[in-house]
Order: structure tokens, then C-alpha cells, then sequence
């Protein structure tokens, strides 16, 4: 069974006010692995305007932050001695602690440095590299001391609109005993699918994506990009590490290669006007599939700042995009050509 890209398109008729006939098409995908639907909606011009938070971020710096440098010491809890002999792990300025409001068993913040506000357009290789490799680190700690705990995630909201609670850069890395549903599904299909082709699913998709061209997006080293085929937000973009498939596979070397790509991934979405955004990196718990990560903008629509969720992805799981994931995949590979 190779992979396939099956899709369906619904026809929508109805007139104006003046009789006049207006068609309106909606594209039905499936994900080529677990079978789930998007919807490719009618787009009218989607108008974004990315919000700016200085004010905000003036606001809440400093001593209102726990975050900042003047109070991480001293508002931020540390962890047990057997996963931090000093209370903390750090990565040159990035730091790491437990969560206050665990989402699991194992639940670390990686801050990525002392700066509350940073803006896509500053986040810097070195930044980025140093906060992933403190959560590597976090990882690597509970997976010697807690062998029950197989499932691990680097997760991030970025600014407000992603569900972050404060402004200053942060992660959440998750080891828990139980995938999310996101895990479950994408590790039982493919293990399915590697049954049924004796092919890794994700080796299978960036071949097949990168010789159809469509949505395969670029290489930086060691990580490869594309776009999803069904995606899961307006865009949606897939890195693959190839080489790593447990946490300690990623090198320094992997990191730096991950960083050049989300640069140009920041700078995709700065042209667009998107300003936040959610990412995953997940690891697969018996280490068969490579690490991947996503990415989706998150967004504020219309004078009222309508929420980017509603009804049809909040419970009928269904997402839906304004964007066209080919002609998004050709917008940000000239980022990476640049």
C-alpha cells in the first residue's frame, strides 16, 4: 500500500439577493495516514493583522514575570535530586523547571533566556538550539528514571492567541505513561502501514513527497520540511529529524539544522501576518518512526477578534483552512532559498 492523497470536493449552490447564482467549493482531504478529514473552505481574503505586544509585555516583565531573570531563582519550583542535582537544568541561558500545573506525570517549563518579549523575527539559531537542547536534557533525565513513562513531547505556545498564559518564551516538555490522542493514532497507523508496505510511514512520506514536489518544502542538514496534505490549521508544516529516533539521537549538529529550518518556518508565517502559533515535537515511544514536529499559525479573525476555533475543530475534530497547502509550500520555500 502505497501512500495516498485522496480528496473530494462538495458543491455549494445559492443565489444573492438579485437571483444572481454563486457557487461555493469545499475540499474534503483525508491524511494519508490516519484517514482523518480536513476542509479546504472558501476563502474571501482573509485579511490577518499581526497583533503587537509591547504594551503587554511592559506590563508583565520584571518583577511581575516569573520567568524573568530577577525571579526565576526564587518563583519558579525545582525538581527532585535524582533529575537535577542543582534544582534546575540549564543550556546556556535557557532553563528548565517543574510546572506548577502539571499536564502529566513528568511535566518541565524550558524558558529559552532572560529576554520576556522576543519577536519571531529574533529568535536566534543559538536561542533556539539552547532551550530544545535543555528539554532534550529534562527528557534524557526521566527516561533513566521512570521507565514506565515511553511518551515525550516538546511542546510550544507562543504568545497569547497559541494558549500561551505569558508572554515571556517558554516550552512545555511532556513524559507521561499515555500518548495523546495525537500519538496513539499517528504511532498505530504506522505501525499499520509499516505492516502492510515493510516501509517506515514518514521515510514513505518525505520520498513520495519530495519527488511529487508539491509539498515538500526543503532540507536544512539532518531535518526535512514539507507541508501536510491535510491540514490541520491554515498552515501546517511537518519537519522530520531522519537520522533521530529516540530523544538522544538528536546531536548538536541536528539541533542547529532544526533552528535554521524554523527561522525560515518564522519568517513563512511573518509574511503571511501570522504572529503565534502551536508546535509539537513528538517522540515515538519503541523508537521506530523518526522525531517529528508540527506547526500551525494560530490566529484572532474579524473586528471582534473571533477565536481561529470553533465549533466544527473544537468538537467535530474537523480542521479547516483558507490556505491552499501547495501554493503555501511555495511561498515559504523561497525562505529557505534566501
Amino acid at each position: 500500500m502505497a501512500i495516498k492523497f485522496r480528496k473530494k470536493t462538495e458543491l455549494f449552490t445559492f443565489y444573492d439577493s438579485k437571483g444572481k447564482k454563486i457557487e461555493r467549493e469545499t475540499e474534503v482531504r483525508f491524511d494519508p495516514l490516519t484517514g482523518e478529514t480536513s476542509r479546504l473552505v472558501y476563502d474571501a481574503g482573509l485579511a490577518i493583522t499581526p497583533p503587537d505586544y509591547t504594551e503587554e509585555a511592559d506590563k508583565t516583565k520584571g518583577a511581575n514575570c516569573p520567568f524573568c531573570p530577577e525571579n526565576i531563582d526564587t518563583m519558579t519550583p525545582v525538581f527532585p535530586n535524582m533529575i537535577a542535582e542543582e534544582g534546575r537544568i540549564t543550556e546556556g541561558g535557557a532553563v528548565v523547571f517543574p510546572n506548577l500545573f502539571p499536564y502529566s506525570k513528568h511535566n518541565g517549563v524550558a524558558v529559552f533566556s532572560g529576554d520576556h518579549y522576543v519577536r519571531l523575527s529574533e529568535f536566534t539559531p543559538q536561542l533556539i538550539v539552547n532551550a530544545f537542547k535543555a528539554a532534550q536534557k529534562y527528557i534524557h533525565k526521566v527516561n533513566i528514571t521512570d521507565t514506565h513513562a515511553k511518551f515525550s513531547s516538546i511542546n510550544w505556545n507562543y504568545l497569547p492567541l497559541s494558549g500561551g498564559s505569558i508572554i515571556h518564551p517558554h516550552l512545555h516538555i511532556i513524559v507521561s505513561d499515555s500518548g495523546t490522542n495525537y500519538q496513539t493514532a499517528v504511532y498505530e497507523k504506522a505501525r499499520q502501514f509499516e505492516m502492510e508496505t515493510g516501509t517506515k510511514y514518514f521515510a514513505a512520506l518525505y520520498e513520495t513527497e519530495k519527488s511529487l514536489g508539491e509539498r515538500w518544502i526543503a532540507d536544512t542538514g539532518t531535518v526535512s520540511w514539507l507541508h501536510t496534505f491535510a491540514p490541520k490549521s491554515h498552515n501546517d508544516y511537518i519537519g522530520i529529524f531522519n537520522h533521530a529516533f529516540s530523544i538522544v539521537d538528536i546531536q548538536e549538529t541536528d539541533w542547529k539544522h532544526f533552528a535554521k529550518g524554523l527561522q525560515s518556518i518564522f519568517a513563512s508565517l511573518t509574511e503571511q501576518g501570522f504572529a503565534s502559533f502551536n508546535f509539537i515535537l513528538s517522540v515515538d515511544p519503541e523508537g521506530k518512526e523518526p522525531v517529528h514536529v508540527r506547526l500551525i499559525p494560530r490566529l484572532a479573525l474579524g473586528a471582534l477578534d473571533t477565536s481561529d476555533i470553533n465549533f466544527f475543530q473544537a468538537l467535530h475534530q474537523e480542521p479547516l483552512t483558507y490556505k491552499v497547502p501547495e501554493e503555501i509550500t511555495a511561498m515559504a520555500r523561497l525562505h529557505f532559498e534566501n
